[in-house]
């Protein structure tokens, strides 16, 4: 139950910061239409809360699990972490889908890997699934850059099956 209330919470989270952008500076607050969030300037106010906001997932996990999930998110020696993976795929797509891209990025990175991170015999994602999702990004940047948000999509329809 707790799981589906933070998903839930999550999403509403990320379609606040879709559409809602801070000017810290001049201490007000500007409303954006969805489609007009491709424009916000400060991608990394967007990227800040929304990291601050995903720290809640995070408490959950143990000493052990935390230092899983930094190893998910930085990579190692002989694989690319998610936050690479993220930038490489932001990178490629169209200017109008950067900032889309990076919450969806984001927000998928941490739903899988919050949950990789756990023991192999409780977790419901298993490094196979990231190598296999891994594939499929790299291929869609590569080939189809514009297509990218399908792809996140279907990856993140696959992991809340598997997680709810």
């Amino acid at each position: 139950m707790l799981r589906k209330y933070f998903h839930i919470s999550f999403i509403v989270i990320v379609l606040i910061l879709c559409s809602v952008i801070v000017n810290a500076k001049e201490n007000s607050v500007t409303c954006l239409p969805c489609e007009d969030v491709q424009h916000a300037a400060d991608l990394a106010a967007i990227e800040k809360k929304l990291l601050i906001f995903s720290n809640n997932s995070l408490e959950s996990l143990d000493e052990k699990e935390r230092d899983w999930y930094e190893t998910f998110q930085k990579g190692g020696l002989l694989f690319d972490g998610w936050q690479e993976i993220s930038d490489d795929v932001v990178a490629r797509v169209p200017e109008r889908e950067k900032v889309k891209t990076k919450v969806s990025m984001l927000a998928l990175g941490l739903k899988i890997g919050c949950e990789w991170s756990k023991e192999n015999d409780v977790r419901k994602i298993s490094t196979d699934m990231l190598k296999d999702w891994g594939k499929v990004i790299q291929k869609t940047v590569n080939k189809s850059p514009h297509e990218i948000s399908v792809v996140i999509s279907s990856i993140e329809h696959e992991v809340d099956r598997l997680l709810f």
